[in-house]
């Protein structure tokens, strides 16, 4: 029995809009539900976010997710209310990658460095760690000039302040 309690951690929630709606379910564990996303901001309130079904396996989960998200609808396809960007039942916990890939993806991330990095390289970068602290006032006047002209049409800032204005009423 205590096997089978281990494997039962999964939940599915919804973050809720201020009038109940749901705008995104998810599936987690542990505090996946209450943790930043990619994307899609957390509810103001966590009274917004609440627990659709608890003490399921993985494939449980995943399979109640995609039906709730199925149900309620995308608003990107255009057909619903949520803001999930997949039709869930696609999470990737406890994902086993080979060492091959693993491998493909540490060249790809550090570049030309292949390896272990030299003492020298190790040297330049602690160096530079140190020397870096707050800006200073030259610095930061420098970054000031640089940015100063730069200006977005008033079509341009309207554009995104609307964006934004729908975005979080909604939620």
């Amino acid at each position: 029995m205590a096997k089978l309690n281990t494997i039962m951690t999964y939940y599915v929630y919804a973050y809720l809009r201020k009038d109940g709606t749901p705008y995104y379910i998810g599936k987690g564990k542990g505090l996946r539900a209450y943790e930043r996303h990619d994307t899609i901001p957390l509810p103001g309130d966590s009274v917004r976010i609440i627990m659709l079904e608890t003490n399921l396996t993985e494939l449980g989960a995943l399979a109640i997710e995609r039906r709730m998200i199925r149900w309620y609808g995308r608003k990107d396809l255009g057909t619903g209310i949520l803001r999930n960007r997949t039709d869930g039942g696609d999470g990737a916990s406890g994902l086993k990658r080979s060492k091959e890939s693993n491998q493909k993806t540490s060249i790809t991330m550090t570049g030309k460095i292949r390896g272990p990095l030299t003492e020298e390289h190790k040297d330049k970068l602690r160096r530079k760690r140190k020397s870096t602290g707050p800006r200073s006032a030259e610095t930061i006047e420098k970054i000031r000039l640089k940015l100063t002209g730069r200006k977005l049409t008033d079509q341009h800032k309207q554009n995104l302040s609307t964006a934004k204005k729908q975005y979080y009423s909604s939620i």
